[in-house]
């Protein structure tokens, strides 16, 4: 099973395939080359490093959602 973070791109460089994410107030550097439609302000799913789907602001916002009731161990 694969477990993925929903996080913000804040930079993004295309040349390389690299973008800094805000995951939940932390700054990361992913991959983006499995996501060509990710742009600056795009929400993406992260696994491992790696951006592995754009989505919805609306499905971000449920997912972070999730992911603050798992870590406040109520999920």
């Amino acid at each position: 099973m694969c477990l993925a973070v929903p996080a913000k791109i804040v930079a993004i460089d295309k040349d390389s395939f690299s973008a800094e994410i805000d995951v939940m107030g932390n700054i990361r550097t992913i991959s983006v080359m499995l996501t060509p439609d990710a742009d600056l302000g795009s929400w993406v799913l992260v696994h491992a490093g790696q951006a592995i789907n754009v989505v919805s602001d609306e499905e971000a916002q449920a997912s972070i959602e999730i992911w603050e009731e798992i870590l406040r161990g109520q999920g």
